[in-house]
């Protein structure tokens, strides 16, 4: 085996009323000035907004805020506010959202030291010596970059989107309440449920040796997703059913399901060209596409891992890849998604290359 490496230095805050004990956690872990990041409408409409102020305003936190970060986050927010948050000469970068907001300040975080254009480091021409500490509140369960050491970004002008990883991108310490998940849309959880199995999915499928026991927790971890998620459809707000799901989202992606080996993400890359295409394409319903033909392509190549796939997770009796293949792709139909890349304007010949891509 290759000699290997890992270090998480992420600390995770489980708690109830995040949103309220914010302040007192920031205090806590000895920062003063924030940078606020967050997205849309979703902080302000939830009424969570003017919690998380007092909160800081009470813990004599200083604070800037800049709102509006994207799904499939641009890099051009980040070059945008990136000379005030230098003269705000912050100790800490706050990151409120999901994965676009986290993504985006953690290229902020890193961009900070750096004198050249923050996407170098995703574009591969660069690598962070040194990072702003980071903080995030986690509102939506899905990409699993609440302790993660990887981060996305797109160029629209360009339909650039790549991702970088490295231990600059772990943030400082997580804050996980799965109360604040509960107004997230049926759309955006099928999307997050996705997302989250195909961390697993992709460490699961990369090379292993005969014994390998991070397989055997990805499968578990695509397993609780697979059922907890009828109960999520029917009653969305379910507080057990986002709790597993803000659990499985964290470790799926924060390198435990793939300790002790290589990992290879053919479907992420494949789906970074589809979105970074099309930016209206949501992340989680681009591997919706991808994730089923990746087991057709690699049939034959992986059968017995894809047999034991459908065994562990769909208790698939018998040996055949066919009978795990249909069971994922019968469970991927049951979610509110569209079924195949076309619905979304995706063409034939366009879409079988991108299946062709897929292949290991």
């Amino acid at each position: 085996m290759e000699d290997l490496y890992y270090k998480c230095p992420t600390g995770i805050y489980f708690v109830s009323d995040a949103m309220a004990k914010a302040g007192e956690i920031i205090k806590k872990e000895g920062y003063k000035r924030v940078v606020l990041i967050y997205g849309g409408k979703s902080l302000k409409e939830s009424g969570n907004y003017p919690i998380l102020l007092k909160s800081l305003k009470d813990n004599q936190i200083e604070f800037i805020e800049k709102g509006g970060v994207k799904p499939n986050p641009e890099i051009e927010f980040v070059r945008a506010i990136l000379p005030e948050v230098k003269t705000f000469n912050p100790d800490m970068i706050l990151a409120v959202g999901g994965g676009s907001v986290i993504d985006t300040a953690k290229s902020l975080a890193s961009s900070y030291f750096y004198p050249r254009d923050p996407l170098d480091f995703n574009k591969k021409l660069a690598k962070p010596s040194k990072s702003l500490p980071l903080g995030v509140i986690l509102t939506i369960s899905a990409a699993g970059s609440e302790m993660s050491d990887s981060c996305v970004m797109s160029e629209y002008a360009t339909g650039f989107k790549g991702g970088f990883n490295d231990i600059h991108n772990r943030p400082t310490f997580s804050i996980e309440d799965p109360s604040l998940t509960a107004s997230v849309s049926l759309f955006q959880t099928s999307c997050g449920l996705v997302d989250i199995i195909s961390h697993s999915f992709e460490r699961y499928f990369s090379p292993s040796s005969d014994y390998e026991m991070c397989d055997l927790l990805a499968l578990s971890v695509i397993k609780d997703i697979v059922e907890i998620t009828p109960v999520l459809l029917k009653n969305p707000s379910d507080y057990a059913a986002r709790r597993s799901m803000m659990i499985a989202s964290t470790v799926s992606h924060n390198g435990w399901t793939s300790f002790g080996k290589k990992m290879r993400f053919p479907c992420h890359a494949v789906e970074h060209q589809m979105s970074g295409k099309n930016p209206s394409l949501a992340h989680g319903l681009g591997l919706r596409f991808l994730l089923p033909e990746f087991l057709r392509v690699n049939k034959v190549e992986l059968h017995n891992k894809i047999y034991k796939f459908g065994e562990f997770v769909f208790q698939e009796e018998g040996d055949s890849a066919d009978g795990a293949i249909s069971c994922f792709r019968q469970y991927l139909d049951s979610l509110p998604l569209p079924h195949d890349m076309t619905e979304v304007g995706i063409k034939e010949d366009e879409k079988a290359t991108y299946i062709a891509k897929l292949k290991v």
